[in-house]
């Protein structure tokens, strides 16, 4: 049960940083970042929730033990840890951790051996692009911030209403990595939208 979880916490992980709308497409790429940190933390916060609940149910079954393929190399290991610590700091570090256990679990299982190096490219392609988007923030001039902000605001307005509630709720604890001007320019924005249709 507990490895389902992981399973599925790493697919949506995947699907957040791979997917999005077709509206969503034309976009600015640091808008969509934005959107995506936000999402990111209300789909992290729900699935913590459900392995909470899977891991109390694993620790009362007895689990077949399963022989574990060799790791990765040490250098390997580290610098893919690095790259997510640096890359992903809207996670909160107990989170970077679980993606890297649950990346190398995937790189370390015989079954993808053969895509392992595409696996390994792939992630960091993401990673790398995560990296320049919170660099790219970082500079961001007051102005930047507010037409960021007004083309946020019209994608949330484009999300049902159990969606945005979350994304305030987000809002309202602060995002990790995001600035926090740009954090409450954005509830400001978020809450003063007219609600779903």
């Amino acid at each position: 049960m507990f490895r389902m979880w992981l399973a599925v916490r790493v697919a949506l992980i995947g699907a957040i940083f791979a997917s999005w709308s077709a509206a969503a497409v034309a976009a600015d790429p640091l808008t969509l970042f934005l959107l995506r940190m936000l999402r990111d933390q209300v789909i992290s916060s729900s699935i913590e929730a459900g392995i909470g609940a899977a891991r109390e149910q694993s620790s009362s079954a007895s689990v077949p033990v399963i022989p574990r393929a060799e790791p990765p190399p040490a250098a390997e290991g580290q610098w893919l840890k690095g790259l997510i610590d640096e890359s992903f700091i809207h996670l909160g570090q107990q989170q970077r951790e679980e993606l890297h256990a649950s990346l190398l679990k995937i790189l370390n299982d015989p079954k993808n051996a053969a895509a392992r190096s595409l696996i390994i490219s792939e992630f960091t392609g993401q990673a790398i692009a995560m990296r320049d988007a919170h660099r790219a923030l970082s500079r961001l001039s007051e102005a930047d911030m507010k037409a960021i902000v007004a083309e946020a605001r019209r994608e949330y307005e484009r999300l049902p209403s159990e969606q945005r509630q979350q994304m305030l709720q987000v809002l309202q604890h602060g995002v990790p990595g995001m600035p926090r001007t740009l954090n409450d320019l954005m509830l400001a924005e978020f809450s003063s939208a007219p609600a779903a249709r």
